[in-house]
């Protein structure tokens, strides 16, 4: 739980202070105020404050031909992390099918705990290198445990 809270608070710590030192972002049609903290391979991510302090939204849209509009916005409400991840794959930055959605995320936890329980004896290094990607993984899935629950719920029960 300390570890979730102390993510969250850099995270935000991180955004308001790059939202606070972007410039505008200067685009034909947009009727409000945007940030621009990265514009790359036609992509652009831009971010605004919230009326009332009620928060931030991101958005990653596409440049037009002569980069002078932009258009096919993806919104998220506060999430900024979500929102750097659909601008690194929208530019090009990094491929989509390299990033695993939290559901494959879950399942491959599953599985390093069946490996683990019932699979062959590991080496050190190979102990070492599951036990890396656990971590980062309940680190990437902030709600690993509850989807966990979830699926365990979900299977059929064997009555014996």
């Amino acid at each position: 739980m300390y570890h979730q809270v102390a993510m969250d608070a850099d995270e935000v710590y991180s955004y308001v202070e790059t939202m606070q030192n972007a410039p505008l972002l200067h685009a034909s049609g947009l009727h409000a105020d945007f940030r621009l903290l990265a514009d790359f391979g036609g992509a652009v991510l831009a971010g605004q404050e919230r009326e009332n302090g009620q928060g931030y939204q991101f958005v990653t849209w596409i440049w037009d031909y002569d980069r002078t509009g932009v258009s096919h916005g993806h919104y998220y409400e506060d999430n900024f992390q979500s929102a750097k991840q659909d601008f690194a794959v929208r530019s090009g930055l990094i491929p989509r099918a390299q990033l695993f959605s939290p559901e494959e995320l879950t399942e491959l936890y599953r599985a390093t705990d069946h490996f683990l329980e019932e699979g062959p004896e590991l080496d050190y290094k190979q102990q070492k290198a599951i036990q890396e990607a656990r971590t980062k993984i309940e680190y990437t899935v902030p709600d690993l445990q509850s989807r966990l629950e979830q699926v365990q719920s979900q299977e059929p029960q064997m009555n014996l």
